[in-house]
């Protein structure tokens, strides 16, 4: 047996290939499937299964693409609630691949039709090896159960308790390889580890270590962050199958007229104090990491045309990562860079990044009011005496809430979403604003203090 792991980095997806007896399954492939098809050319193992996890909202799966160049079945939970055809699998049922054996475990809380397969190798041992556990279990973290809406949220939450105790029940030597790792708002602090053990979670992660409701209940639901709204327009995409089947295609040059005359956005994707500095008016910035959905997904509407600016390096990160988030209308990138709109001697706009010692001065005089748009998760954990909390994902709903008359310093973890969010408040007629460097992070390195939170009975039991 062989076992691969993908990562997509801007979307902090994991997927996953195995490999048994000239014979390759996957699971929960990303939309541009031509690794997995390379992969089994290599290995001469054609694939002969398509695992889903779940229906997933943060990025446009590749099942279908997959299907269609393989003809290999789709298994899902036989109660998803999808448009397109698939085997329909439940508890106990178990899929073959040579001497390897994957067995169904319903495990329901993130979504209602949420699976994992369980993994034995009958030639090494009849215990399980190893689970894929989707977004129901994480790295120090389980999957969000909101995303239904309220009334369905309290009867998944019940279901992902239930869920955790058959995660328990599993030996603790069995590894565990999740959907997502840290940057994804499928939970609300998921880890990197992959993979990671029962046994390990067991000891780390206090969703998995409450045996309580009550406190599995708080816990879970404490300052959850707001999820980006491209979320759901992804999982109707998923469950509909509508353009799943478009290939990856790079975005071609544009003029500097061509980007002035698009109707749409232009996405920056230059670092924090280039964009400051010097941009297109109306740009907004962001850098192509592992936040970058995150940031895309609470600013910028899938169905917006979108031009890019950037290194042609960043640009196909950016472009692959848009496609793999089901955004479908990047018009092309800039040609020459912003070195181009410069040359021509084009109007530009720019705002303060402001260091630590300054910010601090600046709001303590009340010359400006410092705006923290974290999660709601970070800013439960720490935050900077004084500071107005709006997260990114509430930024267009609470602009009423932000004054006209002093300095608007926008603060985050390190910087990145400060920038993206500075560029927002521009485009919304905020004319003085202002980015700290370094974010939260670089607050503390200046020595500048920060109030802590209260760690629940859970995460102190942990």
């Amino acid at each position: 047996m062989e076992l691969k792991t993908f990562y997509a980095e801007g979307i902090s997806h994991f997927s996953y290939m195995i490999l048994a007896d000239e014979q390759s399954v996957v699971i929960d492939p990303q939309r541009d499937i031509e690794d997995y098809l390379r992969t089994a050319a290599e290995w001469q193992a054609p694939i002969t299964h398509i695992l889903v996890t779940h229906n997933h909202a943060d990025f446009a799966a590749g099942q279908l693409r997959l299907h269609q160049a393989t003809g290999a079945p789709i298994l899902m939970g036989e109660s998803a609630d999808v448009a397109h055809e698939f085997q329909g699998v439940r508890e106990g049922d178990r899929v073959a691949i040579g001497s390897v054996e994957l067995r169904i475990m319903e495990t329901p809380g993130h979504t209602p039709e949420h699976v994992s397969y369980v993994l034995t190798d009958r030639d090494a041992s009849k215990a399980p090896l190893a689970v894929f556990s989707g977004d129901s279990l994480f790295s120090g973290d389980v999957g969000r159960p909101d995303l239904f809406g309220p009334d369905t949220q309290k009867e998944l939450t019940r279901k992902l308790f239930e869920t955790m105790g058959k995660y328990r029940s599993l030996p603790d030597g069995t590894l565990v390889y999740p959907a997502h790792g840290a940057g994804s708002l499928c939970g609300k602090r998921v880890g990197q580890r992959n993979p990671t053990s029962i046994g390990y979670e067991k000891q780390a992660n206090p969703m998995l270590k409450a045996a309580d409701f009550d406190a599995f209940k708080a816990e879970l639901l404490s300052a959850i962050a707001t999820p980006p709204a491209y979320y759901f327009a992804t999982a109707k995409k998923n469950a509909s199958g509508s353009g799943l089947d478009r290939p990856y295609t790079p975005p071609g040059p544009l003029t500097t007229t061509e980007l002035e005359d698009l109707e749409g956005m232009v996405l920056d994707l230059r670092d924090q104090a280039g964009f400051a500095a010097g941009h297109i008016p109306g740009s907004l910035n962001t850098v192509t990491d592992v936040h970058f959905s995150l940031l895309i997904g609470f600013a910028i509407d899938p169905a917006a045309k979108l031009a890019l600016v950037g290194s042609p390096g960043e640009v196909a990160k950016a472009s692959r990562t848009l496609y793999r988030m089901g955004y479908d209308h990047v018009e092309g990138f800039l040609a020459g860079e912003i070195d181009a709109w410069r040359k021509q001697a084009r109007l530009t706009a720019s705002f303060s990044y402001l260091g630590p010692k300054e910010s601090a001065e600046w709001v303590k005089s009340q010359q400006a009011l410092l705006l923290d748009v974290r999660t709601e998760s970070e800013w439960a954990e720490e935050r900077i005496p004084g500071a107005k909390h709006v997260p990114l994902a509430q930024l267009r709903d609470r602009l009423e809430e932000l004054p006209g008359d002093r300095t608007i310093i926008v603060q985050c973890g390190h910087g990145c979403r400060g920038s993206l969010t500075a560029s927002i408040l521009r485009t919304e007629g905020f004319t003085d604003v202002a980015n700290l460097a370094g974010g939260i992070l670089g607050w503390k390195a200046a020595g500048l203090a920060v109030e802590t939170y209260e760690p629940s009975p859970v995460a102190e039991a942990a």
